[in-house]
């Protein structure tokens, strides 16, 4: 009998020990950053379809604006793409990246595809996974601030929502 109780002690203790350590270990890393700028000429079919989205208060995306004036050649759309490594016994979900708005923003949105913009990525255990936000900005502001600018990056494990910053330069 007391040998059974020692025995069903170091399992509970074991129990224990990979709860905490895959509790502490759970979460996301940044690997790397990589930003590519198209002129909203190159992406007339999306700029169109981001535009009516925004004049039927449809945008599934973050509109930092009311509505899109003038012609796609007036924007430019920046796409940061970001690789998420989890070093974690579980997977990281939703991962949303959003930027933190900065002059001559527009708009935002988490997906390659501006129609299915609440694509949920998932960041496996012990895996890597990209992240993407689109950005659409005036082609006339401030280079700058477009180089110094900051991301959130929410995401989910175990159902506790985390977040962490990183900055883009």
């Amino acid at each position: 009998m007391k040998f059974a109780a020692i025995v069903m002690a170091l399992l509970v203790a074991i129990g224990l020990a990979v709860g905490v350590y895959t509790y502490a270990n759970a979460r996301l890393e940044l690997v790397f950053v990589n930003e590519t700028t198209a002129l909203g000429l190159e992406r007339a079919q999306d700029f169109a379809k981001l535009q009516e989205a925004l004049d039927q208060n449809a945008m599934l995306g973050t509109a930092y604006i009311g509505s899109l004036g003038g012609s796609c050649t007036d924007y430019n759309f920046e796409t940061y793409t970001f690789r998420l490594r989890n070093k974690g016994l579980i997977g990281a979900e939703m991962v949303e990246v959003q930027p933190v708005p900065v002059s001559g923003d527009m708009l935002a949105y988490t997906s390659l595809d501006p129609a299915q913009v609440n694509a949920n990525v998932i960041v496996p255990s012990r895996g890597e996974q990209d992240a993407y936000c689109v950005v659409l900005r005036s082609a006339s502001q401030d280079e700058f601030a477009r180089m110094q600018r900051s991301f959130r990056i929410t995401y989910y494990l175990w159902g506790i929502p985390r977040t962490m910053t990183v900055r883009y330069q």
